[in-house]
């Protein structure tokens, strides 16, 4: 099945999109940075990469860059959404790679503290957290992933909806309301072991506060 994208074309577009955005939360250096550029290389090499530990190394390297700066989380929002997803979708088999993708998200809707700058100064990861919970195929998507073997890939997806149950309830409600059978797939995680394990009672009010109020 070919996985290949556009990655020009979805970074042109896209962030034409975010740059407003970029420049109201950053300053006039909006978007136009190292961050971006090693976003985009890392990206580049994710989406058309033949190598597959080449494309699992540069997913490394992206979590990492999106995990410290803010600038990249924006970067990451602007052109990196459909190529993660795509993931999910066409690389189920590569689960290391799956697993990085995960885990980026997770670092991408994941608030980065700075010691200065106005306290009201929009956040990257709610930014990202609206981008990610507005399509409800994406939260299909992960729903889907708390199906798979892999312990730590569950792990991050739950994580993930954690983050967005956080960030943004309402949109992650209305698209669960949507999909089929979404309720259920939280009543099953509700009555798996590992879920307690990972997330004990804060996880069982997280999950019931999404049920109890969809």
């Amino acid at each position: 099945m070919d996985r290949s994208i556009n990655f020009r074309g979805i970074a042109g577009s896209a962030g034409n999109i975010m740059q407003g955005m970029g420049k109201f939360v950053f300053g006039n250096e909006g978007l136009d940075s190292k961050e971006d550029s090693y976003v985009e290389r890392y990206l580049d090499r994710i989406s058309n990469g033949t190598i597959p530990d080449d494309r699992r190394s540069a997913m490394t390297e992206l979590q990492s860059l999106v995990a410290e700066s803010r600038l990249a989380q924006m970067s990451f929002g602007a052109m990196g959404f459909p190529i993660l997803l795509n993931i999910f979708k066409e690389d189920r088999e590569d689960v290391e790679l799956v697993r990085g993708a995960l885990e980026t998200f997770v670092s991408a809707l994941t608030p980065i503290e700075m010691s200065q700058g106005p306290k009201t100064e929009v956040q990257p990861a709610s930014v990202n957290s609206d981008l990610l919970s507005r399509e409800t195929e994406n939260i299909s998507l992960l729903l889907s992933l708390l199906s798979e073997e892999d312990f730590y890939v569950r792990y991050y997806t739950i994580q993930l909806l954690t983050a967005l149950l956080t960030n943004s309830l309402k949109r992650l409600q209305e698209a669960i309301l949507l999909i089929p059978r979404g309720i259920t797939v939280l009543m099953d995680m509700l009555m798996d072991r590992e879920f307690l394990f990972i997330y004990g009672r804060g996880g069982w009010r997280a999950a019931l506060f999404i049920i109890g109020t969809v």
